[in-house]
């Protein structure tokens, strides 16, 4: 058996059997898994298929029961984003069982949402502590930090040597790195030396990661973000973003080769019978086959139709395939309908306001703070997920929920902490200090 073989099952039941006792510790344990899942790994060949993701899950579910008197409370906990995700879950059935054109292929879309929905609520209503959900997020960190010395050890030109659930292809995980890059970069910027170096060290395999998958999308993606920060960032720290989005410029420049920068040059070039051309065809027939069946037509029904709605594609799709939308928003109208889109749309809403509620408080004081550099980084990591969506579908991109559900663990950490806030000075007459990883945080830095 392979030596990382050995290593992930020594990891992966560590973390089930610590399950048992911190429910949170499932939490991590099953993000680690998503991006070391063994079917998907050179190194997977040699373990059975134990349903991996469903035992995590499963263990996750029995400690939530077993432990759920002793979670640390929280007061004026919120959790009604979840109910969006509930709302379309229950929509995605409807549409499969009376219009889904492939019911099979469609149910097993709402499956898969409907999973989705569960792993969402899971993490947003047990990540209840500032430790616990740092420990989540730097399970995160490290392992899409091993994706990019993966690619790096096995990757090379559209080849990136690793996979994962419903990202099995390199535009689909170099869109997930690209969503990750804002911690990595505001870590290093904000975080202590330990963090500067683990975030500096990983950053160049990352952007290598991502220059290997020659993926228009997320280069596009990455250079937005890198706007975005700047634009957003006030104070010293803005000057220091400058210059690590410069140092970062000269970076790309000196990984990225001529192929890379060929296909990036297409972005602008209107190609009738190459990607970017196919991509308005195929968006022209989403719209009118959203016109045609309102309600939507079902999970992989876009697929089962396209030849109709697209005729021009029809050579090159008898050859290569049916076409996929090529972007969320569309996927999300022509497969489940304009109710699926609406109640999408309204979860994206939901998700910016409770993240622009905890950049608000954060402002308040640094006592009052629940991360606000990491509420940025979710923030910029949906418009990446959101930039890269509209080249190709992410709907059924996990990270996408993860990042609602980290919001709202999040904000419900800081509304805790600004109720304690609260009960200490009444009852005591004086200003109760948070010791943790936001004592040496100064506001200023961040915000003028």
């Amino acid at each position: 058996m392979p030596l990382t073989a050995c290593i992930f099952l020594v990891l992966y039941f560590t973390g089930l059997i610590m399950t048992f006792r911190y429910p949170y510790i499932g939490i991590a344990t099953y993000i680690f898994l998503w991006h070391n899942h063994p079917p998907y790994m050179w190194w997977g060949d040699p373990l059975p298929d134990l349903r991996w993701s469903l035992v995590i899950s499963v263990v996750t579910l029995i400690s939530l029961i077993i432990n759920y008197n002793g979670l640390p409370s929280l007061r004026k906990s919120n959790y009604t984003l979840i109910w969006w995700l509930v709302a379309l879950t229950i929509w995605m059935y409807f549409v499969s069982a009376f219009c889904a054109v492939d019911p099979v292929e469609s149910y097993r879309k709402a499956e898969t949402f409907c999973k989705f929905t569960v792993q969402a609520f899971l993490m947003m209503f047990l990540l209840r502590t500032i430790k616990q959900y740092k420990f989540v997020i730097w399970t995160f960190i490290l392992n899409v930090a091993n994706f990019g010395k993966i690619a790096y050890e096995r990757g090379s030109n559209r080849y990136l040597g690793v996979m994962a659930p419903n990202s099995g292809e390199e535009n689909a995980i170099a869109a997930h790195v690209t969503a990750m890059i804002p911690f990595f970069g505001l870590y290093f910027l904000t975080g202590k030396k330990w963090v500067k170096i683990i975030t500096m060290v990983s950053l160049p395999f990352l952007l290598n990661l991502i220059i290997l998958s020659n993926s228009r999308a997320s280069f596009l993606t990455l250079a937005i973000l890198g706007i975005l920060t700047f634009f957003w960032i006030r104070g010293r720290l803005r000057w220091r973003v400058l210059l690590a989005l410069f140092a970062g410029a000269l970076l790309v420049l000196f990984l990225a080769n001529d192929t890379f920068w060929e296909r990036q040059k297409t972005m602008t070039e209107h190609q009738d019978e190459g990607a970017s051309g196919s991509r308005f065809l195929l968006w022209r027939g989403a719209l009118e086959m959203s016109a045609d069946h309102p309600l939507g037509v079902g999970g992989e029904g876009f697929e089962a139709l396209v030849f109709s709605y697209v005729p021009e594609l029809t050579e090159t799709m008898e050859e290569a395939g049916a076409k996929a939308v090529h972007n969320t928003f569309l996927t999300v109208l022509v497969e489940w309908g304009y109710v699926g889109l609406i109640l999408f749309t309204g979860f994206l809403i939901h998700t910016f306001l409770i993240l622009k509620k905890i950049r608000r408080d954060g402002k308040r004081a640094a006592k009052y703070l629940c991360c606000h550099i990491d509420a940025v980084s979710i923030q910029l990591g949906l418009i990446g997920i959101l930039v890269a969506g509209l080249f190709h579908s992410r709907l059924y991109s996990e990270v996408f929920y993860w990042f609602a559900a980290f919001a709202v663990a999040l904000r419900n950490i800081q509304v805790n902490e600004i109720a304690e806030e609260i009960e200490d000075t009444a009852t005591v007459g004086t200003t109760a200090s948070i010791h943790g990883p936001y004592e040496d945080y100064r506001p200023e830095v961040v915000y003028e």
